[in-house]
Order: C-alpha cells, then sequence, then structure tokens
C-alpha cells in the first residue's frame, strides 16, 4: 500500500482509535457517548426583579402593568409620556412626590406647561399615584377600571 491508499487505512485508523478512547472514557466517568452529546446546559435563570427602588413588579405585573421603575408616571391614567416629561421636569420624579401632591399644585404645573396640557384633568393622579408608591397594584387597576382618561365616570 502506499500513497492515497494508505493514507484513507491511516485516517480510518486513527478514527476508530479516537471512537474507542472517547467508549472507554464515557464508562470510566458513567456517561456513554450518546448520553454525552444529549447533555443539555441547565437554563439560566431570570434575573430576579429589582427591589431596591421599593417596586414590587411582580406583583404590577399580576394586575396588568408594565412598571419600569418609580418614575414611570404613564402608568397613571390621565398621563401620558408629555405630561410624564412635564411633571419630572418640574421635580414630580416619583409615584411617591405625585402622591404627595395637591389637586392645584399638579394643576399649576399642567398650566405652566402651556395650552396643550391644561385639558387634562388630575383628579384622581395623586390617588392612583398613592397606590402604586404602597406597590397596591391590584387595588389600581380596580380603580382604573372605575376611570375615564384618569377622571371617575359619572
Amino acid at each position: 500500500m502506499s500513497g492515497l491508499g494508505c493514507c484513507i487505512w491511516w485516517f480510518l485508523f486513527g478514527a476508530l482509535l479516537g471512537w474507542l478512547a472517547s467508549w472507554l472514557l464515557g464508562k470510566l466517568i458513567g456517561k456513554g457517548p450518546t448520553e454525552v452529546a444529549r447533555a443539555v446546559p441547565a437554563p439560566v435563570a431570570a434575573p430576579a426583579p429589582r427591589t431596591t427602588d421599593g417596586i414590587d413588579y411582580a406583583a404590577a405585573r399580576a394586575a396588568g402593568f408594565v412598571v419600569s421603575g418609580v418614575d414611570n408616571l404613564e402608568v397613571i391614567e390621565g398621563i401620558g409620556p408629555a405630561i410624564a416629561n412635564l411633571l419630572r421636569n418640574n421635580d414630580v420624579k416619583s409615584f411617591a412626590a405625585l402622591a404627595a401632591m395637591a389637586r392645584p399644585s399638579i394643576q399649576a404645573i399642567l398650566n405652566k406647561g402651556g395650552s396643550r396640557f391644561q385639558v387634562a384633568n388630575p383628579e384622581t393622579w395623586a390617588e392612583q399615584a398613592a397606590l402604586a408608591a404602597a406597590n397596591r397594584w391590584a387595588d389600581l387597576r380596580r380603580l382604573q377600571d372605575e376611570l375615564d382618561a384618569g377622571v371617575r365616570r359619572v
């Protein structure tokens, strides 16, 4: 045997020797080659929800809210992105801060923002924010079911 035929035989001999070594090692370790091939890495656990900011994200999700932090004022019915930014720019940066405000103070910020903000009615915003700040997400959902654009239905 010479040339190409010899190379093929050496290749096959090496492959057979490799398979045999793998099989023997598998027997010594306790897993056969098929078990090693089927081994699946354990799933990676999802990171724990943030709790350092006081928000119970699991309870919020259970009540149907998607909350990204204490400054996620858009959770309050009647507050959209523009009003939330106006409030944040006027140092109302959390549910607790909004909950502590009286309606006239909130209205003053809206008036300062201009005519497009003056049409908003902050009647229940502090009440809703208090529920969010207290992680009473199910109660907030029930309240919002009774509201229309943040205002109680008559």
